[in-house]
């Protein structure tokens, strides 16, 4: 595997810095890089021309659109729509989807990215209903709540949950939960967001009979600014469109293409795909042995949604007694790059909405760091940087 572009180069420098925010943003592989700049030097016409250059452009748009279905098995590339990134795309299908349907119900959940959430409790403001599914202390969502919301529900149904929490890791079921929601209603639109499952877990939108699904680009270290929205069925016909104008991407969003971005996306979905088994074993263990040598080290330490499925990168630690923002800015200062996985609001700390939904205390939500880590890091950092929060740990009050 030597040749692999998740190879990590160069011999581990003690002192260097930690990138542990992978599930913020990621740095972007090399390929992709030269792939966007390859092609917005030799490929910069609009697609929507009609001379030679603009059928170059189509071409590789359309490339990019083929290798994004790596990742999503039987899914073709006419059923995957360019967008911004994975906010414009939960925005776009919670907006445009109910327009024709006044009294709609919307189901989400409690831990949902507030690029879901926010849109969903404004649905009411155009005569729909909104839903929101509370969670266990686990973060899952309990499939006898969601069976009955869709029991209780009139009108046409969106169900909205999330594959993987952002800030937890945790891995929702799915496929078992809309297999329980279409016993009571067959007719139900399941859309997922699945920016933080994506080349992490498998997406089988078939098997999990899912409608369509939203992720950004720079998640799985692709170009940031452009995402996709991938639907199950690409005559699909119940999301309106969401910007106007010369009618690209099937009517759904005008605009000229980022043509560059989406071939950097399509490379880094492809390359994913092309080693995903060994991305994610490499992940797990360097997640599971970095969690193994801090809460060894750190008795007050506990891991949030531990008991659940989840995504083979994420940790969400809980330092009882600990202030997570000061925590933070101190492993900053030793170069440790980590979040503390909450919203920010006019330079105010909020706790998180995912910690608290799921049972815990203000006190123990700002007492919680999320760590993700991505495929540029090495079983070295893992381990390095959890004698480092141990050690800080030890010199705060």
């Amino acid at each position: 595997m030597t040749s692999s572009p998740f190879a990590i180069t160069g011999a581990s420098v003690a002192n260097a810095p930690i990138f542990l925010d992978a599930n913020a943003t990621t740095r972007p592989l090399a390929g992709v890089i030269d792939m966007v700049a390859v092609v917005m030097r030799d490929s910069y016409a609009n697609p929507s021309s009609a001379h030679w250059l603009g059928d170059e452009a189509r071409r590789v748009l359309e490339v990019a659109r083929d290798d994004i279905t790596a990742l999503f098995p039987g899914m073709f590339p006419e059923a995957v729509i360019f967008t911004s990134g994975g906010t414009e795309g939960n925005n776009a299908l919670l907006n445009h989807i109910g327009r024709s349907a006044a009294g709609m119900t919307v189901i989400t959940t409690a831990v949902e990215h507030l690029s879901v959430l926010r849109p969903a409790q404004t649905f009411a403001t155009g005569g729909g209903k909104c839903v929101v599914l509370p969670v266990t202390p686990d973060g899952l969502v309990s499939q006898d709540a969601m069976r009955d919301a869709v029991r209780e529900a009139r009108g046409d149904i969106l169900i909205s949950v999330q594959l993987a929490n952002s800030e937890t890791g945790v891995i929702q079921p799915i496929g078992q939960m809309v297999a329980e929601a279409k016993r009571v209603r067959s007719d139900i639109f399941v859309h997922s967001d699945v920016a933080q499952a994506i080349g992490r877990v498998p997406i089988d939108l078939d098997a999990l009979q899912l409608d369509v699904v939203t992720f950004s680009g720079h998640k799985i270290h692709g170009p940031q600014g452009i995402g996709a929205m991938v639907f199950r069925d690409p005559n699909e016909r119940r999301v309106t469109p969401f910007l106007l104008g010369g009618g690209q991407e099937r009517g759904l969003r005008s605009g000229t293409h980022n043509v560059a971005g989406a071939a950097g996306l399509g490379l880094a979905v492809r390359t994913r795909a092309s080693e995903f088994a060994v991305a994610v074993s490499r992940l797990a263990a360097m997640r599971d042995a970095f969690e193994m040598q801090l809460l060894g080290a750190a008795p007050q330490a506990s891991v949030n949604g531990v008991r659940a499925p989840r995504v083979a990168n994420t940790s969400s630690i809980r330092f009882a007694g600990k202030e997570a923002m000061e925590l933070v800015g101190r492993l900053d200062a030793k170069g440790i790059a980590c979040s503390v996985g909450s919203a920010c609001s006019s330079a105010k700390p909020v706790p998180s909405h995912v910690l608290m939904a799921m049972g815990l205390s203000q006190a123990e939500a700002f007492s919680s760091v999320r760590f993700s880590f991505s495929i540029f890091n090495s079983m070295d950092e893992a381990t390095r940087a959890a004698n480092i929060v141990a050690e800080t740990l030890l010199e705060m009050k």
